[in-house]
Formats: structure tokens, sequence, C-alpha cells
């Protein structure tokens, strides 16, 4: 079906595969560890400065464009998850991988742009290894040793929304 505000949809748009380096945390990583709530008003741009800023002051100044948040179970919960997802797409995220999110910070990211991603095992990717994220095929590897996770919520939907953001 046809968007009004975009037009009809391109048929051939596909999510193109996403490389990144990962950055990972463990369970419960909440929306204010992300970007600290003293900072979610800010603009986004300027936000970036702040990512991480109460785990890691120096943090945000290592982070390179092109990373993948990995994390574990019921990530970005409590509040300012909105701001969160667009301080991460702001810095280059191409992606953020949980176990499970927190009520609403999927479609937080989402909304911003950045694919918001379900596999079973985000363990076996550490921080520092390179990543490959084929939303098409459901699939994220873990370059650096070999692993493969299957995306869980790689829905038709999901799908189709992605395509709509990133579709190329």
């Amino acid at each position: 079906m046809s968007d009004p505000r975009t037009g009809p949809p391109d048929l051939d748009a596909r999510v193109p595969t996403l490389f990144g380096i990962a950055l990972t945390f463990a369970d419960r990583l909440a929306a204010s560890d992300i970007l600290p709530s003293r900072c979610a008003t800010l603009p986004a741009d300027d936000a970036v400065a702040h990512l991480f800023g109460d785990l890691d002051a120096g943090l945000a100044g290592r982070l390179e464009r092109g990373a993948v948040l990995v994390a574990g179970h019921r990530l970005g919960h409590g509040t300012g998850g909105e701001a969160a997802g667009r301080a991460l797409v702001a810095a280059g995220f191409v992606a953020v991988v949980a176990a499970s999110y927190a009520d609403g910070f999927d479609a937080h990211c989402l909304d911003a742009g950045l694919p918001a991603l379900e596999v079973d095992a985000p363990s076996v990717f550490h921080t520092g290894q390179r990543v490959r994220i084929n939303c098409e095929a459901g699939t994220i590897a873990n370059l650096s040793s070999g692993d493969r996770q299957p995306i869980r919520n790689a829905t038709e939907a999901m799908l189709a929304r992605l395509r709509a953001l990133l579709g190329r």
C-alpha cells in the first residue's frame, strides 16, 4: 500500500548489507547509560559528545562511524530512549543488536533510522570485532570469529520499514 507522505513503495528496494565494528555491553543497558538524562534535550549532533558519558567519560571521543551497539536483555530501559536513538544515529551507528529491548526502545531506534535487531546470543560478539548484518537474509555474522546469529525480529513488516528507511 502506498504511503501518501512518501508515494508508492519501491518494489525493488532492498535493505543494504550493513558492516560495522561491535561495541558490546551486558544486560540492562539503560537509555540513560547510552545518553545521560541531563543531555537528552541537546540537539542530536551535540549529544554525540556525551554518549556513554556516565559509563566511560572518554568513550564518545573514541567512537568511530560504523559502530554496531550490541547488548544483552532489556536494552534501553528507562527514560530518554528517543534522544538516545537520535544520538546514536548522529554518531554514525549503523545498527543496534540485542537479546531483547525494553518497551519502546526498538521503536525509538527505528524512528531515528537505526535498525534495532534481536538475536538469541549477542554474547558471541565482542567489542572491536567486525560485524556483517544482512537483514534481507535474516542473519548477523561476526566476521572476526565466524559465528552467525539469526535475526529474530526480521519479519516482513520490519523489513518493509527498513526498506523504506534504508533501501537502495
